[in-house]
Protein backbone atom coordinates (compact mmCIF):
# COMPACT_ATOMS: atom_id res chain seq x y z
CA UNK A 1 0.00 0.00 0.00
CA UNK A 2 1.40 3.72 -0.81
CA UNK A 3 1.69 6.20 1.77
CA UNK A 4 -1.31 9.18 1.92
CA UNK A 5 -0.22 11.76 -0.31
CA UNK A 6 -1.88 14.95 0.26
CA UNK A 7 0.47 17.36 -1.66
CA UNK A 8 -2.63 18.97 -3.76
CA UNK A 9 -5.68 18.11 -1.20
CA UNK A 10 -8.38 20.48 -1.34
CA UNK A 11 -8.36 20.73 2.37
CA UNK A 12 -5.89 21.50 5.13
CA UNK A 13 -4.77 18.03 6.30
CA UNK A 14 -2.66 17.80 9.43
CA UNK A 15 0.59 16.20 9.94
CA UNK A 16 -1.33 13.96 12.68
CA UNK A 17 -4.30 13.08 10.45
CA UNK A 18 -2.13 12.21 7.76
CA UNK A 19 -0.23 10.05 10.28
CA UNK A 20 -2.90 8.22 11.82
CA UNK A 21 -4.20 7.33 8.07
CA UNK A 22 -0.81 6.28 7.42
CA UNK A 23 -0.86 3.41 10.12
CA UNK A 24 -3.69 1.87 8.79
CA UNK A 25 -2.32 2.09 5.52
CA UNK A 26 0.51 0.09 6.40
CA UNK A 27 -1.39 -2.86 7.79
CA UNK A 28 -3.26 -3.79 4.85
CA UNK A 29 -1.99 -4.71 1.46
CA UNK A 30 -4.85 -3.01 0.05
CA UNK A 31 -5.02 -0.25 -2.76
CA UNK A 32 -8.37 0.84 -2.05
CA UNK A 33 -9.17 0.68 1.67
CA UNK A 34 -12.19 2.14 3.80
CA UNK A 35 -11.43 2.99 7.38
CA UNK A 36 -15.30 2.78 9.52
CA UNK A 37 -14.56 4.26 12.95
CA UNK A 38 -17.77 3.98 15.20
CA UNK A 39 -18.58 4.05 18.10
CA UNK A 40 -20.48 1.46 19.83
CA UNK A 41 -22.51 3.37 22.24
CA UNK A 42 -23.80 5.98 19.53
CA UNK A 43 -27.72 6.06 18.94
CA UNK A 44 -30.05 8.19 17.88
CA UNK A 45 -31.56 8.47 21.62
CA UNK A 46 -28.54 8.42 23.53
CA UNK A 47 -26.00 10.52 21.26
CA UNK A 48 -22.12 9.98 21.60
CA UNK A 49 -19.88 10.41 19.11
CA UNK A 50 -20.65 10.21 15.09
CA UNK A 51 -19.25 7.13 12.93
CA UNK A 52 -16.85 8.38 10.55
CA UNK A 53 -16.15 7.00 7.14
CA UNK A 54 -12.47 7.42 5.27
CA UNK A 55 -11.77 6.60 1.73
CA UNK A 56 -8.35 6.26 0.86
CA UNK A 57 -7.56 4.87 -2.65
CA UNK A 58 -3.51 5.02 -4.29
CA UNK A 59 -2.60 6.93 -1.56
CA UNK A 60 -5.03 9.48 -1.71
CA UNK A 61 -7.64 10.17 0.34
CA UNK A 62 -11.37 9.87 -1.68
CA UNK A 63 -14.00 10.99 0.81
CA UNK A 64 -14.17 11.94 4.26
CA UNK A 65 -17.78 11.53 5.87
CA UNK A 66 -19.52 12.40 9.31
CA UNK A 67 -23.08 10.52 9.52
CA UNK A 68 -25.08 11.85 12.26
CA UNK A 69 -29.13 10.21 13.26
CA UNK A 70 -31.70 12.46 12.07
CA UNK A 71 -35.26 12.46 12.88
CA UNK A 72 -36.75 11.07 16.53
CA UNK A 73 -36.31 7.67 18.40
CA UNK A 74 -37.89 4.94 16.12
CA UNK A 75 -37.58 6.84 13.19
CA UNK A 76 -34.46 8.06 13.11
CA UNK A 77 -32.36 7.59 10.22
CA UNK A 78 -28.21 7.29 10.36
CA UNK A 79 -27.23 10.20 7.22
CA UNK A 80 -24.75 11.57 6.10
CA UNK A 81 -24.24 15.26 8.22
CA UNK A 82 -21.03 16.24 6.67
CA UNK A 83 -18.88 14.81 3.44
CA UNK A 84 -15.62 16.26 1.83
CA UNK A 85 -15.14 15.18 -0.97
CA UNK A 86 -11.36 14.90 -2.03
CA UNK A 87 -12.06 14.04 -5.87
CA UNK A 88 -14.64 16.44 -6.66
CA UNK A 89 -13.67 19.01 -4.54
CA UNK A 90 -16.32 20.02 -2.73
CA UNK A 91 -18.05 19.78 0.67
CA UNK A 92 -21.91 18.51 1.43
CA UNK A 93 -23.18 19.86 4.76
CA UNK A 94 -26.58 18.14 5.93
CA UNK A 95 -27.51 17.71 1.82
CA UNK A 96 -26.11 21.40 0.66
CA UNK A 97 -23.79 21.20 -1.45
CA UNK A 98 -20.54 23.62 -1.11
CA UNK A 99 -17.38 24.29 -2.96
CA UNK A 100 -14.03 23.18 -0.86
CA UNK A 101 -12.96 26.57 -0.81
CA UNK A 102 -15.96 27.36 1.61
CA UNK A 103 -15.03 24.41 3.89
CA UNK A 104 -11.34 24.51 5.04
CA UNK A 105 -11.99 26.87 8.37
CA UNK A 106 -15.26 23.69 9.06
CA UNK A 107 -12.42 20.77 7.69
CA UNK A 108 -10.36 21.98 10.45
CA UNK A 109 -12.58 22.10 13.37
CA UNK A 110 -13.73 18.88 12.23
CA UNK A 111 -10.08 17.41 11.94
CA UNK A 112 -9.10 18.59 15.04
CA UNK A 113 -12.16 17.40 17.04
CA UNK A 114 -11.98 13.84 15.29
CA UNK A 115 -8.26 13.37 15.83
CA UNK A 116 -9.23 14.39 19.48
CA UNK A 117 -12.17 11.76 19.58
CA UNK A 118 -9.71 8.95 18.71
CA UNK A 119 -7.33 9.84 21.12
CA UNK A 120 -10.21 9.70 24.02
CA UNK A 121 -10.61 5.83 21.92
CA UNK A 122 -14.06 6.15 22.30
CA UNK A 123 -14.23 4.42 18.57
CA UNK A 124 -13.91 0.70 17.16
CA UNK A 125 -12.44 0.84 13.75
CA UNK A 126 -13.33 -1.82 11.06
CA UNK A 127 -11.20 -1.84 7.69
CA UNK A 128 -12.91 -2.92 4.82
CA UNK A 129 -10.25 -3.79 1.58
CA UNK A 130 -11.46 -3.13 -1.66
CA UNK A 131 -9.71 -5.00 -3.89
Amino acid sequence: MQKLVCSSCPYPVSAALVQLLNVELERHTSDSIILNYRDPGYSATTGGFHPVEIHIEDGVIQYITDFAYYGRGDMAELAKELDFNFIQGDFEQMGAVHPASAGGELFSLWQANFLAYVEMKVFTLTVELLD
